[in-house]
């Protein structure tokens, strides 16, 4: 008489589990992103490329679980724009005795001479040499000054 019984209780139990015993939860809200703040010049650091920058907002086990790659895509990047371009620059600079006159010449003479690989950057923006800081700068594409 027992077995029967335990045998309904298992199933009971097997259909609870699959089931569920609570209500249907609501549907989720959707995400509202945060609206991007206007587009502005600035110098190119780690953190301007495109590779992370949705890792950044994450909070809780998300964060915990994409900080790493984070870090990775930063370090990437710093390695690139704040180490290799200015020894790149000093060299050119100790060589040639000047910075690079335009964007054209820092591209040819210290990207491509070096073999860099420049972080790509979100839509919109753009790399721009100033030459009269001897810096790389990011601009949005519409803000991008004139070379003389």
């Amino acid at each position: 008489m027992l077995k029967p019984l335990f045998s309904l209780s298992c199933i009971c139990l097997g259909i609870a589990m699959v089931l569920g015993c609570d209500a249907p939860a609501p549907p989720a809200e959707p995400v509202a992103h945060k609206p991007m703040p206007p587009a502005t010049a600035e110098k190119a650091v780690a953190g301007v490329g495109k590779r992370g920058q949705s890792l950044a907002d994450n909070t809780g086990i998300a964060k915990a679980i994409s900080e790493p790659a984070n870090v990775f895509f930063k370090l990437e990047q710093k390695a690139v724009l704040e180490w290799n371009i200015p020894q790149a620059l000093g060299y050119f600079q100790a060589s040639e005795g000047r910075m690079p006159k335009s964007h054209e010449e820092f591209m040819t003479k210290i990207v491509e001479a070096n073999k860099l690989v420049l972080p790509e950057l979100p839509a919109g923006r753009v790399y721009q040499f100033n030459p009269e800081k001897g810096e790389l700068w990011v601009y949005p594409e519409d803000q991008v000054p004139a070379q003389p």
